[in-house]
């Protein structure tokens, strides 16, 4: 399973620029095919985790990218679904992950991972938690958890000790 963090951020960017089956680039919008439909190009990924596993990419805590919540729909707006903690991300994506290997059983004995990137630093090991105290069907599969480039602190710029994601972009700007 993989997340890109957040909060409030979709694994978009995992799935087509990092790890997935096909990427986007800055050739996506030069190619003929962009130039006739306006439809960005999809590559192929000759470098995608799927060559070696399975994949599995969420997107949380609602409504973070197609996901919604009930009754108001996809049209909500991101506080359409309440307030989220980490807490209640941790428990909302570890009944997700129970529901989706009792829909998928023939899943459910492979071995498991759960990955992600910045504020997955933060989602990562508390769902591993969550899981590991309440999921012991999904656990016993759980190989290992990994986290890259991951935000240790509670705000959206990664804590406020240290370098954050804003002052990487601002370092990267300012250094061509």
């Amino acid at each position: 399973m993989w997340t890109n963090g957040g909060p409030g951020a979709a694994s978009y960017f995992g799935l087509f620029v990092e790890l997935g089956p096909y990427y986007l680039s800055t050739e996506s919008l030069q190619t003929t095919s962009y130039n006739i439909t306006g439809v960005p190009t999809l590559f192929d990924n000759v470098h995608s985790w799927t060559k070696v596993a399975n994949l599995l990419i969420i997107n949380s805590p609602p409504p973070v990218g197609y996901s919604y919540c009930s009754p108001i729909g996809p049209s909500g707006n991101g506080t359409s679904c309440g307030t989220w903690n980490d807490s209640k991300t941790a428990v909302h994506n570890a009944i997700y992950l129970d529901n989706w290997f009792k829909a998928y059983p023939e899943y459910a004995s492979h071995d498991f991972f759960i990955i992600g990137e910045s504020y997955g630093g933060v989602y990562v090991p508390t769902l591993v938690r969550e899981l590991l105290n309440d999921y012991p069907d999904i656990t016993k599969h759980l190989q290992g958890f990994a986290i890259g480039d991951g935000c240790m602190g509670t705000s959206v710029l990664c804590g406020d000790n240290g370098p954050g994601e804003l002052d990487f972009v601002n370092f990267f700007h300012g250094h061509g």
